[in-house]
């Protein structure tokens, strides 16, 4: 009996304690502005997060983490509840900062904010067949928004300062 229930725990536990590769859709919601990607999940309930965005073809790095998991969860490997932080930062200068919810094991809801007011909302699911319907009515959601504002980062070209130098430019 000890033996079952020990062999019981060990396989409510794999799916926690492997890694795997979630799906990320997301959309801004006052632009016609959507980013999508992957989180890389590890067996330390950390994430981390590579999302493109469209159509700006911005680039976000960053990290997310497991910050609340109910006391059930323990006990009947049920990820309802669990909730998380996300951190990223964009090519355009951006940082995002948001919170997820689990809604099971395989949905995850989120909200986020970046460093210029700009509201988000998300995704998350390993199943690639879900992802794609949350995606497209994202990109119906914002279709008649107007465009994000970016500002990705330019080369600076070093430039003497004399007179001559300033005329060539023009």
């Amino acid at each position: 009996m000890k033996k079952l229930f020990l062999s019981i725990i060990l396989l409510l536990c794999i799916p926690i304690l492997s890694g795997c590769t979630a799906q990320v859709a997301g959309k801004y919601n006052d632009y016609n502005e959507t980013f999508s990607g992957t989180i890389n999940l590890n067996m330390q309930g950390d994430g981390y997060l590579i999302v493109h965005t469209s159509p700006s073809e911005v680039k976000c790095k960053g990290k997310g983490w497991i910050n609340y998991i109910p006391w059930y969860s323990y006990f009947t490997g049920v990820c309802r509840g669990q909730k998380g932080d996300a951190k990223i930062k964009c090519d355009d200068g951006r940082i995002i900062e948001g919170e997820w919810t689990c809604k099971s094991c395989t949905t995850i809801y989120g909200t986020a904010t970046t460093n210029r007011g700009e509201d988000i909302t998300f995704y998350i699911t390993p199943r690639k067949k879900k992802i794609e319907p949350i995606m497209q009515q994202y990109i119906k959601d914002v279709e008649n928004k107007p465009n994000l504002r970016t500002t990705k980062k330019r080369k600076r070209h070093n430039y003497e300062k004399t007179e001559n130098s300033l005329l060539e430019l023009f």
